[in-house]
This record gives C-alpha cells, sequence and structure tokens, in this order.
C-alpha cells in the first residue's frame, strides 16, 4: 500500500523548522543589506544610512546615493540570488543530479544569444535599443525553452536523459552562434561581454518591480511541489510507487524554472556558480527536505550575491568588475571543497 505523501521522506516537524528558518533568513537578509549600504565610492555611516531610512535628513546627494543607486542593486541581488539558488535546488532534485543549476537547460545561453542581437543590432543600425535588452534576453530564453522541449521529446513518461541532452546540446549551439558574434563584433564588444558576466549596477525600482512578480510567484510554486521533490530524491520507481507522476513534475519544473530564469537573467545577464553552490551548503545546514532546503537556498543565495556585489563595486573602485566573475572566483574554489568534503 501506498504511503500517504505527508510521510514521505524529510522532518516530521518541519513547521517548527521552516518558521525557525524564515525568522533567522529574513533578520539576515536585513542585517546583510543594512551593512551593504555602507559600502561604496561615496563613504556613509551607519548612524546617516538609518537616517536616510527613516527620512531624517535632507542631504539630497546621499539620499540619491542611497534611494537610487545602492538599494535597488541591494534588492535586485536579493531577488536574483534567491531566484537562481531555489532553481538550482529544484532542478537538482528533479534531475537527481548534483552537478544540475539554472543553466543547464540552455535557457540563459538562449537568453545571452538574444541579448547580443539586440547589442549587435543596436550598434548596426544607430537605434538604441538599451531599453528592450530585456526583451531580447527574454525572447531569446524562451525561443531556447521551447527547442529544448521540442528536441527532447519529452513525454509525461520521460526521464531526466533527453533533457538534459538536448539542453546541452541547445547551450553549445548558442555559445557558438554568441562566440560568432563576438568575433564579427567590434565596438560592441566590450558591451556583450559585461552582459555575458553579469551586471547589476543598472538596477532600479522599475526593473525590480517588473522581475519581482514572475520570481516570487515561481519560485512559492516551486516550494509547494517539495513533497514531489522529497519522493523523487527517493528513487524513480519509489516516487511512482508513491503515486508521482515523475514525467509530469519534471515538466512542471522546468516550465516554471525556466520562466524564472528567462526573467532574471533577462535583466541581470548571466551569474554562475549561485544555483549551483547554494543549495549544497543549504543541504548541509538545514538537510535534503526541499521544504525546508528550498526557502534556505533562497535566502542564502540572496545574501551571498548581495555580498559579491559589494566586492564587484569596491574591490578596484572606481571600476567596477562584472558580479559574474566574482561569483565564479568565490563558487568554484566553494564548490571544489564541498565535493571533497562529501566524498570524505
Amino acid at each position: 500500500m501506498n504511503k500517504p505523501l505527508t510521510e514521505i521522506a524529510g522532518y516530521t516537524n518541519w513547521r517548527k523548522k521552516l518558521i525557525l528558518m524564515l525568522l533567522i533568513g529574513s533578520l539576515s537578509i536585513l542585517g546583510v543589506s543594512l551593512i551593504c549600504l555602507n559600502f561604496g565610492v561615496v563613504s556613509i555611516n551607519p548612524k546617516e544610512i538609518i537616517s536616510l531610512l527613516l527620512g531624517g535628513t535632507q542631504d539630497k546627494t546621499k539620499n540619491l546615493i542611497i534611494w537610487q543607486l545602492r538599494a535597488p542593486r541591494i534588492v535586485l541581488g536579493v531577488i536574483t540570488g534567491a531566484a537562481l539558488s531555489t532553481v538550482g535546488g529544484a532542478f537538482q532534485g528533479i534531475l537527481r543530479n548534483p552537478l544540475a543549476d539554472p543553466y543547464i537547460l540552455g535557457v540563459s545561453a538562449g537568453a545571452a544569444l538574444g541579448a547580443c542581437i539586440g547589442i549587435a543590432l543596436q550598434h548596426a543600425t544607430g537605434y538604441l535599443f538599451a531599453s528592450y535588452l530585456p526583451l531580447f534576453a527574454f525572447i531569446g530564453a524562451m525561443f531556447s525553452l521551447y527547442l529544448v522541449y521540442q528536441s527532447s521529446k519529452i513525454t509525461y513518461s520521460a526521464n531526466s536523459t533527453g533533457l538534459l541532452l538536448a539542453g546541452v546540446a541547445i547551450t553549445f549551439l548558442f555559445s557558438a552562434l554568441i562566440t560568432i558574434l563576438l568575433a564579427i563584433s567590434r565596438k560592441e564588444l566590450q558591451s556583450m561581454v559585461f552582459w555575458l558576466m553579469g551586471d547589476l549596477s543598472a538596477a532600479n525600482w522599475k526593473k525590480i518591480s517588473i522581475i519581482t512578480l514572475p520570481a516570487m510567484i515561481g519560485c512559492l510554486l516551486l516550494f509547494f511541489s517539495s513533497l514531489d521533490l522529497n519522493a523523487l530524491s527517493l528513487g524513480e520507481e519509489e516516487a511512482l510507487h508513491l503515486g508521482i507522476n515523475t514525467g509530469k513534475l519534471r515538466i512542471r519544473i522546468f516550465l516554471i524554472g525556466s520562466i524564472i530564469i528567462a526573467s532574471v537573467v533577462s535583466f541581470t545577464g548571466l551569474i554562475g556558480f549561485v544555483g549551483l553552490v547554494i543549495p549544497h551548503i543549504a543541504r548541509l545546514l538545514v538537510g535534503p527536505d526541499h521544504r525546508i532546503m528550498l526557502p534556505a537556498s533562497a535566502f542564502l543565495g540572496g545574501i551571498f550575491l548581495i555580498l559579491c556585489d559589494v566586492l564587484a563595486r569596491t574591490v578596484i573602485a572606481p571600476t567596477e568588475i562584472p558580479i559574474g566573475a566574482i561569483t565564479a572566483i568565490i563558487g568554484a574554489p566553494l564548490f571544489i571543497y564541498l565535493l571533497r568534503r562529501k566524498n570524505k
């Protein structure tokens, strides 16, 4: 007889752990964000920042720096880091592969190709497409999603092999096209490279308002699939015996995660290693239960990305390093350490 979903491997007192984790995570995000507001080319001491946030000062310059430059970057960094980490944890669950990350299915490559095409058209035609680059990137991501779906020949009973192979193939194809664009581009080369490495410097409240809704709704939908992901972690046959349609589950997670990534990447560029490393750290801290691990990944991802952004804009200030370079420099050694620790 099949076990009810409430008995699937996981914490029996998960609600208390979830509430505690949400409380700690929220306070941590708030504390780290307030600390990060201190860092930048212009020094603003903590007392002034508190006064600015509470509206108790009339210094227009510092008010502009906090509310129009630093605060939007921090908020966008939190949303982006949370989205990448949550999708990474969900993808690792449905593919049962610790190397899976949000970019493994080719969506990011499609977004990158779309953005590079927009940048190339801008310089070739003379028209200003800067404000439309997110649209180009989103269209490219959705086109990639369509190609992966068609190429993998997904059915409701399919396993993850076709999905992975299709994603890798599309990624290589689009990466080759991006390389060709980079090779034939001259004036727009720097803009393409900076976008491909990730960038939060163009953050503003309008972009945040656009990206927040799909990111939040998508992450909530992934969280509501936590029990199914727990069942799948027991094995394909065990999940089927528990009444989980693994094919439908993969398609659902794949579509939700891809839309989240397409929305985020369209505004931030490619930021690697966040969705790969952070879910592993979350599992070490709170365990494998997706009901706890996915929210923990979201909080850790947000904190990790805003700390990386602070490094990106302060290490060699006033010159700014692409944030993707910082996440790779930190994330790659950290991932190797986690792999060695797991093997031991």
